[in-house]
This record gives structure tokens, C-alpha cells and sequence, in this order.
């Protein structure tokens, strides 16, 4: 059996999978990291039999949609079979010192959050949190919302926010 979700291996969607996999599935299950959800979600088809792993919190601006939206759009191609809630990994919001600009990176579903916490701030999204990360050291953005684990704190960095939320998942079986 085949556990699809957001790849790769240091997005909390791998994390949620591999827990999901060794709760219920007693490690047996083979984690598929995709690119991106929405990668995944148009290409449902190839996938029969297999299980889906999903934030609840998903959010897509390619797609125009969120958790809700999916979960309807797609009845007829899966099937929600349970729920799960795990920890996420700690996230935390970086600033970059005298960055001369006001450009923040993070995914999708944490962006509202990002400008929550950052004023006026123009906020660029990413398949994850991860590559959201890696935009913000390539782009120079002043800030990024991203996990702990995925940050080297810099001397002209600063952190802003440290949360340590918890998601729920939810587990479909594509048809």
C-alpha cells in the first residue's frame, strides 16, 4: 500500500504520513512525497487503492481552494476514512535585518498567519513550508514562516514568533 502526501521527507505532511503509517499501518505502507498537493490532486487517477494524507488546514492559490473545497470537489474520485491529530514540528517566523524589502515566504495555509503576525508584509507562497524556506534565503526576503528544523539562524537574523500548533489530518482512499 501507497501513502501519498506533500514531499519532501522535511514537510510536517511526510511527518503526519510516516506517523499515520506506523500507527495503522504498521510500517508497511510506502510514503510517496509529491511535489506539491496540487500535483497530487489533479492526478488522483493514477493512484487507485492508495491512501491520501491531508492537512485540514490545506489551502491552495492555484487551485483556488481549500480543505472544504477538495473534500467536495473530489467525492468521486476518493473516500475519507479517518482523522488523525499530530503535533507540528515548531514554526517559527525569521526576520531578516535591514532586508530592503517587506517580502515574506511561507505556504499558502500559514499565510494569513504570516501577515498576522508581520505588518505589511507582501507575502509569496510555496508548495511547503520547506521551500518557502529556501525562497527566503535565495530571494532575500526580510521574513519566512517555516519550521524550526528547517532554519540556520544567521547573525542578521532575528526570530520573531516561535508556535507549536497541532493539525489534524485526514486519510482518503482513492477510488
Amino acid at each position: 500500500m501507497n501513502i501519498h502526501t506533500l514531499g519532501p521527507e522535511a514537510t510536517d505532511s511526510y511527518a503526519a504520513a510516516s506517523v499515520y503509517n506506523q500507527r495503522y499501518c504498521q510500517g508497511q505502507a510506502t510514503i510517496m512525497g509529491h511535489a506539491s498537493f496540487e500535483d497530487l490532486l489533479t492526478t488522483l487517477a493514477r493512484y487507485p487503492g492508495d491512501l491520501v494524507v491531508i492537512p485540514a488546514a490545506f489551502k491552495s492559490p492555484t487551485l483556488h481552494a481549500s480543505w472544504g473545497d477538495v473534500h467536495y470537489a473530489l467525492l468521486d474520485q476518493w473516500t475519507l476514512v479517518t482523522s488523525f491529530i499530530t503535533a507540528l514540528d515548531p514554526l517559527v517566523v525569521i526576520e531578516r535585518r535591514h532586508a530592503d524589502n517587506r517580502i515574506g515566504y511561507t505556504h499558502a495555509a500559514t499565510a494569513q498567519l504570516l501577515a498576522r503576525i508581520v505588518s505589511s508584509v507582501d507575502v509569496q507562497t510555496a508548495a511547503s513550508k520547506f521551500l518557502a524556506y529556501r525562497a527566503y534565503c535565495a530571494n532575500r526576503g526580510a521574513y519566512v514562516l517555516t519550521n524550526e528544523k528547517n532554519v540556520t539562524l544567521r547573525p542578521y537574523e532575528r526570530q520573531l514568533k516561535r508556535l507549536t500548533p497541532k493539525m489534524v489530518w485526514c486519510v482518503y482512499q482513492i477510488k
